[in-house]
């Protein structure tokens, strides 16, 4: 489903599916995509006895579906920049430098920097005034004109009015990362159930006391839900609109020459793209022209207007690259969150129930960090981090409100949350 990486072919992780499912755990991890693998592989890190449920393969979800496009912060998050900034610098330390270290394996990283374009005034205004609003963080970001622009990308269109360029930013191999995390759990001690889907999280008085499975029920005083766009399946009392499926889709070029060295945004991030390492190019977004902006959508379908629209992004944003034609496409399903952040931290439902998701398309910007935060706090009862922004009970009460930044100016958002339910 995906685009080659840079040649390096390492063998994906080997499941007995005929496993008996253990009875008990100390921590019950429930997804197996990049946030569900990372807090599994930092909890056995500190000494629990983990279980992971998956349920389809490791990284099938959407961790095996996007452009894999990192870095630190965004343009979209300056009212809480200082603690974005805080959990996606760690993210980003993580993957360059701890992790291919514990792990041995790079992810295929490549740290080049990323550039967000303004095709317009408003997109122009927003970039700056985002950019300066994130001064005093050390967030390696700054704005640069048409020239500058041309000068990191020669492809550029001469229409564009410049970009804000991030340098700590990049793109690597989804798959690397998944299942090194995955592989790194097991060489752990920890046990991972693939095609195997969680039906129920058990409570009593007030407390988690276990999952039950399609394949029986394990017993543990502690879960972590890591499901994305699947979290509403679980946690049944979170209000309508909260969290909702946001189908995404990917086009794939055939190789070219290197035209793309650093990867982009643009459109208040509603489309993105890359070049791989083997010389593809990769292009997604344009939702609005799918059914419902892709809201409320479980199915992984490709639509014939997103794929036009992501195709039209690439010959209007870098005409210089002339012909080129298009060899595969894919649709994932993200977790989008009402107000655009993602929901971290313990949930009140029960004690030791903790969540992990809603990263609104940018789970490669998170999920490292987000799995050494929910370990911090379930091994050590505290976290360096500030959740505050992120607490996952900050929509309880219902009345939720869509006020999704990545969603604004879509066909029709702000969506009421009766529209979006209906269509859940």
């Amino acid at each position: 489903m995906n685009a080659q990486g840079n040649g390096k072919r390492r063998s994906n992780e080997v499941y007995d599916l005929r496993q008996e499912l253990p009875s008990r755990a100390d921590v019950v991890v429930i997804g197996g995509g990049v946030t569900g693998t990372a807090a599994a592989y930092q909890l056995s890190k500190r000494g629990k006895e983990v279980v992971l449920l998956e349920m389809r393969g490791v990284c099938s979800g959407a961790s095996g579906r996007n452009a894999g496009q990192t870095g630190s912060g965004s343009s979209m998050f300056s009212r809480v920049g200082r603690a974005v900034y805080g959990l996606t610098r760690e993210n980003l330390r993580l993957i360059s430098e701890e992790l291919p270290a514990e792990l041995g394996d790079d992810f295929d990283l490549r740290l080049t920097g990323s550039v967000d374009i303004a095709q317009d005034e408003e997109m122009w205004n927003h970039l700056v005034e985002t950019t300066a609003a994130l001064q005093g963080l050390d967030t390696g970001v700054r704005m640069i004109d048409r020239y500058e622009l041309q000068q990191l990308i020669p492809a550029a269109s001469d229409a564009l009015l410049g970009a804000k360029y991030a340098e700590r930013a990049g793109h690597l191999w989804p798959f690397h990362l998944v299942h090194g995390q995955a592989g790194g759990a097991r060489k752990l001690g920890a046990k991972i159930f693939p095609w195997t889907p969680a039906t129920a999280i058990l409570t009593g008085n007030g407390n988690v006391t276990g999952v039950e499975t399609e394949r029986g029920t394990i017993a543990t005083d502690t879960v972590v839900v890591a499901t994305n766009a699947w979290t509403p399946k679980l946690l049944e009392d979170l209000p309508a609109g909260a969290l909702v499926p946001a189908r995404g889709q990917i086009l794939v070029t055939q190789p070219v020459d290197t035209v793309l060295p650093h990867a982009f945004g643009t459109n208040f991030d509603k489309e993105y793209g890359r070049q791989t390492a083997t010389g593809q190019l990769i292009c997604g977004g344009f939702r609005r022209f799918d059914r419902d902006e892709g809201l409320g959508h479980y199915t992984e379908e490709v639509v014939a207007g997103c794929m036009i629209g992501c195709a039209g992004c690439l010959s209007t944003l870098f005409p210089k690259i002339g012909p080129i034609r298009v060899v595969r496409a894919w649709a994932g399903i993200m977790g989008f969150t009402a107000d655009g952040l993602p929901m971290i931290g313990p949930y009140d439902l029960a004690a030791g129930l903790f969540v992990s998701a809603g990263f609104n398309g940018g789970g490669f910007s998170w999920g490292p960090a987000t799995g050494k935060a929910i370990a911090q706090l379930i091994a050590e009862g505290q976290t360096e981090f500030d959740l505050q922004p992120f607490d996952p009970n900050r929509f309880a009460g219902g009345g939720v409100s869509w006020d999704n930044p990545f969603t604004a100016g879509e066909k029709n958002n702000p969506r009421s949350v009766a529209e979006i339910q209906a269509n859940a």
